[in-house]
């Protein structure tokens, strides 16, 4: 009997590399292998494992809806405080804190399914399962992206991105995704590149495009660290920070804490703004461990529930926060960038990781769209920079924004700065007010409508029809 012919596999319709096994990174790959299984997947991650920066990370309603579409909801439930119910539940409390007298809530922050917080570890452990090795999908450990080029082969319609290592290897793809976070070596490249070939006509713009190389400090430290719940508990019996995600606001600056780790554990973090630092150099290191003293020195004079968690805890560490305001592409060529790598922004919207998340959605769900081939990828990268830049440009600002009304400053004019620091209860009512302006975005639309426009985008790509207006920014 004659043998069976072997089965040849097809070439797979995009050779995708994605760098970066972060959050937005592993987010890309899941939600391609559920969208789609005719691309070939490559993931590179600089670390010898799966691994995240931080500890805590807080999931909101928009976020929450792409966990629902992608089925990992109830296995991120399980990890959570309490499970996540689609009811007004509490948010963020706020409370005026700078006074050595006992502060007072202000503003007890009501969203759609409270505030999910978890642990970077178990969400990345969520993503990392719903990973399965095969050969559409393969992973790349101890590969850190130092540069990368673009190579044309006839057009940019066929051409290549052919990407190098620091451990002197190459490798080739048809599409680069930097998801490589806030020192993102694709950012780098891609915007080097850029500012050389406008030197050749301005100048000035040359210059302005080499400043997004770098993400540049926001003016804020940021103090971290864990605080086991028992130990708090212990020092301060029925201490708020516990159980509910909390805001200790005063001048210039204010302390984020929240429970992760199914209740375990608080995340804290304590952010001291240096007046006119924003875009200024740093005096040191952008992470540094410190003395718990210093921490403690520069909340002197702050109520009693503040010194309480802060006294909890053992090994702070201090970062510098960093960000990047109005990046001008996502894109270029072949190559895109998301999460960090576009939009780093301050923590005050607990958005960063959210935002990672949207992007992955966005361009996963256009990669994996029958319409789109290699040929056709550059323009419908374009897409993906079209629907997403403006509003993770715009969250970019409005988390800066809101960090400098925590801190009683950028007050629109109806508010008075004096009776606020005197704690008189309507201006704290109005400053709670435009705070919650600032959070609405998390829970007012969902990212499904984004989407529903880059598909729209992708049929003018392919057809030409002029059947697509984009919908007007929601920021």
């Amino acid at each position: 009997m004659a043998s069976l012919p072997i089965a040849v596999r097809p070439r797979p319709r995009i050779r995708i590399a994605i760098c970066g096994g972060g959050i937005g990174g592993l987010s890309l790959a899941v939600i391609l292998n559920k969208y789609c299984s005719d691309v070939q997947i490559d993931l590179y991650e600089a670390a010898p494992q799966f691994t995240e920066i931080g500890a805590g990370i807080s999931v909101w309603k928009r976020t929450w809806f792409i966990m629902q579409l992608l089925g990992l909801d109830a296995s991120l439930g399980k990890m959570t405080v309490k499970p996540p119910v689609d009811a007004l539940s509490q948010g963020f409390v706020f409370r005026k804190s700078d006074q050595e007298e006992q502060g007072f809530n202000f503003h007890p922050m009501m969203v759609p399914y409270g505030s999910i917080t978890l642990h970077r570890a178990d969400m990345l452990k969520v993503l990392s399962d719903n990973l399965t090795s095969s050969q559409t999908l393969r992973t790349h450990f101890s590969k850190r992206l130092v540069s990368y080029e673009q190579t044309e082969q006839n057009s940019l319609a066929s051409g290549r991105v052919m990407l190098h290592f620091l451990d002197g290897s190459s490798a080739q793809a048809d599409l680069l995704v930097g998801a490589d976070g806030i020192k993102s070596a694709t950012r780098a490249t891609m915007y080097t590149r850029l500012a050389e070939l406008a030197a050749k006509e301005d100048a000035a713009k040359s210059a302005k495009l080499r400043s997004y190389v770098n993400a540049s400090w926001s003016g804020t430290y940021a103090y971290r660290a864990l605080v086991e719940t028992e130990k708090l508990l212990r020092a301060a019996q029925g201490h708020q920070a516990a159980s509910s995600s909390m805001m200790y606001c005063g001048k210039d600056k204010h302390v984020v804490s929240y429970p992760i780790s199914q209740g375990r554990l608080v995340n804290l973090v304590a952010f001291v703004t240096v007046p006119g630092g924003d875009g200024k150099d740093l005096d040191g290191p952008p992470v540094v461990d410190v003395s718990k003293q210093e921490m403690l020195e520069c909340y002197k004079g702050w109520e009693p529930e503040v010194q309480q968690l802060l006294d909890c805890v053992d090994k702070p560490s201090r970062w510098a926060i960093s960000h990047i305001r109005d990046l001008p592409s996502y894109v270029d060529g072949r190559v895109a960038l998301l999460g960090d790598s576009a939009h780093p922004m301050t923590t005050h919207l607990g958005a960063g990781g959210g935002q990672a998340i949207e992007d992955a959605h966005i361009l996963g769900r256009l990669l994996a769209h029958p319409l789109v081939t290699n040929s056709n990828l550059p323009s419908v990268l374009r897409v993906y920079n079209t629907v997403r830049r403006p509003f993770g440009n715009g969250i970019v600002e409005r988390s800066r924004s809101a960090g400098f009304l925590y801190e009683f400053n950028g007050l629109p004019e109806t508010i008075e700065e004096t009776k606020l620091r005197f704690g008189e209860k309507e201006e704290l009512e109005k400053l709670g007010s435009e705070i919650y302006k600032k959070w609405t975005i998390q829970w007012t639309a969902m990212p499904d409508m984004q989407w529903k426009e880059a598909e729209q985008m992708v049929r003018t790509v392919v057809y030409g029809s002029d059947t697509a207006t984009p919908m007007r920014s929601l920021l």
